[in-house]
């Protein structure tokens, strides 16, 4: 393999790290939006644990690809002793190491939970569930350019993270219980939703827009450079999910208790979906591939 593939590989990963954390952190939050809905539970927990064996996957696998791109010796170089022993012993792999062991930590709660076929989180469970998530997701801040910002950045980062993971992640579980419920509850519960993607969407935008103001210093970087470019068209996906949201909230959720609004409501959520993934791939290719210059 030459250095490009190892790029590209890494990149792949990243996207499904990007999934792999909204499947656990849109999954926990749908887990509790619609906790009276028995029937959606154990979907919404084995979506939840789907997640956490995906971020061991894409974790573990990014660690061995970040070895072989150092080792440039083929496949072989992934498990190099010598720069496995290099990697392990810098920042750079305490972060690989800690978010490995947090996910493996969490696909073992889960499988326990979904094993014990009890749907109720204990306060005990709730607890471990958010002290394993937080490692995960302030590690995303320790690696890449925000990593040589200040503290702030990466607080800011760290919770533009997690939101976005909220909303992306709450997209597959609201497409299912679009198909699943009905009527007047399916219109309270997405109701309920909007309220609070209202909320999430602004911290969503402050926090976005003050990490691309301390990466971005100058207009010459967005209209001049790859980066820029890609940046741009990142925005692009990102203003098309904002007006479908809102068109969700604001036309077809008050209108969920006529059947065909909640047909029509389901095809507009996995529309939103695809600019969703559309955004995760675009956001994997210009910190992956491009990288600011």
């Amino acid at each position: 393999m030459i250095s490009e593939y190892w790029m590209w590989a890494t990149w792949l990963t990243k996207v499904i790290l990007y999934l792999s954390v909204a499947f656990v952190v849109g999954g926990a939050f749908c887990y509790f939006l619609l906790r009276q809905y028995l029937e959606l539970k154990e979907s919404i927990l084995k979506y939840i644990t789907i997640g956490a064996g995906l971020g061991l996957i894409s974790s573990t696998l990014g660690f061995f690809i970040l070895i072989g791109s150092f080792a440039n010796t083929g496949i072989t170089g992934m498990v190099d002793p010598t720069y496995i022993n290099i990697l392990v012993n810098t920042p750079t792999g305490y972060i690989y190491v800690l978010r490995s062991i947090s996910f493996a930590l969490l696909l073992l709660l889960m499988v326990v939970k979904l094993n014990r076929n009890k749907g109720h989180f204990s306060i005990i469970e709730s607890s471990i569930f958010c002290v394993l998530l937080l490692p995960i997701i302030f590690s995303f801040s320790q690696l890449g350019h925000v990593a040589n910002l200040t503290l702030l950045a990466q607080i800011l980062l760290s919770i533009h993270i997690l939101v976005m993971s909220l909303w992306m992640g709450s997209l597959y579980p609201l497409w299912k219980t679009s198909r699943e419920i009905s009527g007047l509850p399916l219109k309270d519960r997405m109701h309920v939703f909007g309220r609070i993607a209202a909320f999430i969407v602004g911290i969503l935008i402050a926090c976005g827009a003050s990490v691309a103001l301390l990466l971005i210093k100058d207009f010459n970087t967005l209209i001049n450079t790859a980066y820029g470019y890609g940046f741009m068209v990142k925005m692009f996906f990102v203003i098309g999910i904002l007006l479908l949201a809102a068109f969700n909230k604001w036309y077809f959720t008050p209108r969920l208790q006529h059947p065909k609004f909640a047909k029509h409501l389901s095809h507009a959520i996995l529309f939103e979906i695809l600019l969703g993934l559309s955004i995760l791939l675009t956001t994997g290719y210009i910190t992956t591939v491009v990288g600011i210059e």
